[in-house]
């Protein structure tokens, strides 16, 4: 069997330039939002990440954000590309048209998997599909991947290493139950 690799963001960065965008295909309830506000900060741009929620009537704030990353380097984060699939046939002749972006500009886009999702865009783009980790072996995989050598030697308290495992154990047990729904917590055991 094939396992699913954690997100790095760092090779993603990596990976990215400023001509192109990044494209997140999410599944259910994955936000990639923190993870990649986190990352502008170890890159020293956390005053430079700005964000929109697409929807009605966000297409001119997108707009305006997109030319301000452009000119002077900023992040831009477009969220729930999936409402607005009218406004993204205006944002690939815009990305078709840009001439020379500033070296910092990055665009990440996230959206759910939808069939009407522009060619164009996604052609030229870094597609990264997000996946929730099945079973707790990745679960817990998942969550010590977030988790640096700096992190676990912070603390000198001895029992830090296992209190720290016994709660990833935790969050990956909750996570598994989670997608049972009600069944998951209601239902009594013989």
């Amino acid at each position: 069997f094939v396992q699913p690799p954690t997100l790095d963001y760092n090779r993603i960065y990596s990976q990215s330039n400023e001509k192109s965008p990044v494209v997140f295909i999410l599944s259910p309830g994955a936000d990639p939002q923190a993870d990649l506000q986190k990352l502008c900060i170890a890159k020293g741009f956390s005053n430079k990440f700005k964000f929109v929620a697409l929807g009605q009537g966000q297409g001119p704030k997108a707009e305006e954000l997109i030319e301000q990353g452009i000119n002077k380097g900023y992040w831009i984060m477009l969220m729930n590309c999936h409402l607005l699939v009218s406004w993204l046939k205006k944002l690939e002749k815009h990305l078709e048209l840009m001439k020379k972006p500033h070296k910092d500009f990055r665009l990440w886009l996230t959206t759910e998997p939808i069939s009407t999702f522009p060619l164009g865009i996604l052609q030229r783009s870094l597609k990264v599909v997000t996946e929730p980790p099945d079973g707790l072996r990745l679960n817990i995989r998942s969550t010590y991947s977030k988790i640096d050598q700096a992190t676990l030697d912070e603390c000198p308290h001895p029992h830090f290493r296992e209190c720290l495992f016994v709660l990833a154990w935790l969050h990956a047990v909750l996570q598994e139950r989670r997608k049972f729904g009600k069944i998951g917590w209601n239902v009594s055991y013989d």
